[in-house]
């Protein structure tokens, strides 16, 4: 899935995976976020709805001109839930529209696990 725009003076074209790296760079700052995840919690309306990155840890689907982003992330073990899945889909919202100039319509944040803050420090699960 590509977000294309034509005009007289020609072409743009942004592809999926930058959409993506987008919303990782966005999500990753956001303090409690300890990685992503590419488990797909349910392929089968995964590839219905539209997108093929069944292992990548953030979809996007193409609602006419406005996205529809799922990202699906690790949370350190003892930070609240909610505020962190707040802060991702407020950042990545933002980081997303101001780049691309496309409207997002819904961020759905997916949390997969709690990971432990010394295996991520040591790089054992990213």
């Amino acid at each position: 899935m590509d977000i294309s725009k034509y005009d007289a003076g020609g072409g743009l074209v942004i592809s999926e995976d930058a959409i993506s790296a987008i919303a990782i760079n966005a999500a990753k700052d956001v303090d409690g976020v300890a990685g992503f995840s590419n488990k797909a919690t349910d392929v089968v309306s995964t590839i219905r709805s539209g997108s093929l990155k069944v292992m990548s840890p953030v979809r996007v689907v193409l609602e006419g001109d406005e996205l529809l982003i799922n990202i699906y992330i690790n949370v350190l073990p003892g930070k609240k839930i909610q505020p962190i899945a707040t802060d991702v889909q407020r950042v990545v919202k933002e980081a997303v529209q101001n780049m691309t100039g496309r409207l997002v319509l819904k961020v759905n944040v997916i949390v997969v696990s709690l990971e432990d803050e010394k295996e991520t420090e040591d790089g054992k699960d990213k």
